[in-house]
């Protein structure tokens, strides 16, 4: 078992360096906007810029349905470090908003590349009863990386930024080079001896042949199926698996996740409170990563649906308080003795969200679908999660300023609300089973 928490740590220092990307817009931004900016930015080119890296994000992840079969999961992301490395080069050496926006669209090419594979390497070389907990640590890594990005952003230079941030994806490289294959992608390709090998590294035993020969199984009878889009949707259990996630990322993302990660510094500084924005980002920040960790220790022990619900309807209450500070402050109420509220109610946003909608969908989305659909399945999943990102990116400015930051915010209350009855009614509960069982109650059989 030493070499599956190995594995999962060097997993986990990729998915900072994706956590990297995300967080860079927060401390950025404002400072490209600024007066003394060192490339000046329209406010509609930094939307731009911002939301290009979930374009990126799309692009690589289309890519990696074409590669993550022929040349494994371990590859992919040791190559997904490339792009990220020559992205913040770009950045860091941009003279105009056209390198920027062309960095972070290379650096979501390595999030595109990465984040699906990553989940689903650690989804495969886990055993079941760990399964949750070990994918939950990967949105951990991505939301510390996030938080080290808020933290130093504010006291660097964009360019000083963007050098640091590079040496993350060097680091993630070198640690996984040592480490084993998945065993299902040698099982995929009939290299048994290899699967056999790699499931006794992980494993520390060689009492690994009743796992060797039940991961064989399914996967061959995955692979005796046809293939391909037809296959999710025709097949009423694969087909199922695709709505859960959809849904799950619909709601994850528009109940304003992005916004606040991109826009948070922005955010704060309109509320008018003399604390700076940056100080509150960076607790925010912090808070995320704190209770998105306790959520890992959790998600094994507590039903994957009562932690999605309580997490949507607590998503909901926050955004719909600053919501209703944003409103206060649109009609020109006096809003000076509950300036505190915004920073209060993102924070308790931060804590609700990190239970669930942080972290469980990209856990299920580990076991959703079967071998034979599960990187179409995942790539699906994952451009849903990007295009709803960029939408939010692209979108969330031009509503909030034509309409108001609480019209933005109650849309996204809206959502989570919508999201508690999604979950409630059509998300089946994963805890505890293993791939196999979940294919059997996906598919309506009664799990052996």
């Amino acid at each position: 078992m030493k070499k599956v928490y190995l594995t999962v740590f060097a997993s986990n220092v990729g998915m900072m360096s994706y956590g990297l990307f995300l967080g860079w817009s927060s401390p950025s931004v404002p400072v490209l906007l600024g007066n003394d900016s060192p490339v000046p930015l329209t406010l509609q080119q930094a939307t731009w810029v911002i939301s290009i890296h979930s374009v990126g994000s799309a692009v690589g992840g289309v890519f990696s349905i074409y590669v993550i079969n022929l040349i494994g999961r371990k590859r992919i992301l040791l190559f997904s470090a490339i792009p990220g490395v020559i992205g913040w080069m770009i950045i860091a050496f941009a003279i105009s908003s056209w390198e920027l926006i062309v960095g972070r669209f290379i650096c979501g090419l390595s999030t595109g590349l990465g984040y699906v594979t990553a989940m689903m390497y650690v989804g495969e070389i886990s055993p079941a009863n760990i399964r949750g907990a070990m994918t939950c640590t990967l949105t951990v890594a991505a939301k510390f990386g996030l938080f080290v990005e808020w933290v130093i952003g504010p006291f660097l230079s964009v360019r000083h930024l963007a050098f640091a941030s590079s040496l993350l994806p060097v680091l993630f490289f070198v640690s996984l080079l040592p480490l084993p294959e998945s065993p299902y992608h040698f099982m995929r390709h009939g290299r048994r001896d290899e699967a056999i090998a790699s499931l006794v590294q992980l494993r520390g035993t060689t009492d690994i042949s009743k796992e060797a020969d039940t991961i064989e199984k399914f996967i061959k009878i995955d692979l005796d199926n046809n293939t391909g889009l037809w296959e999710i949707l025709s097949v009423s259990g694969n087909r199922k698996a695709l709505i859960v996630l959809l849904g799950l990322f619909v709601i994850q993302q528009w109940s304003g996740s992005y916004a606040v990660l991109s826009y948070a510094e922005l955010i704060f500084d309109s509320t008018g409170n003399q604390f700076k924005g940056k100080y509150i980002t960076m607790i925010t920040g912090g808070v995320q990563v704190v209770f998105t960790l306790i959520s890992s220790s959790v998600v094994d022990r507590y039903s994957r649906r009562l932690l999605l619900i309580i997490s949507a309807f607590g998503t909901c209450i926050s955004t719909f308080l600053v919501g209703i500070f944003f409103f206060l402050q649109n009609i020109q109420m006096n809003v000076d003795r509950i300036v505190w509220l915004p920073a209060v109610a993102l924070i308790l946003y931060n804590v609700l969200y990190a239970f669930g909608l942080a972290a469980v969908p990209f856990t299920m989305m580990s076991e959703l679908f079967p071998t034979n659909v599960k990187v179409l399945g995942n790539t699906i999943g994952m451009l849903c999660c990007y295009f709803c990102s960029a939408v939010v990116t692209l979108f969330y400015h031009n509503l909030a300023e034509q309409y108001g930051v609480h019209v933005a915010f109650w849309f996204f209350s809206l959502i989570s609300i919508l999201g508690v009855l999604f979950v409630y009614f059509y998300v089946p509960e994963t805890k505890g089973k293993t791939l196999q069982e979940i294919q059997q109650q996906l598919h309506g059989l009664k799990v052996q």
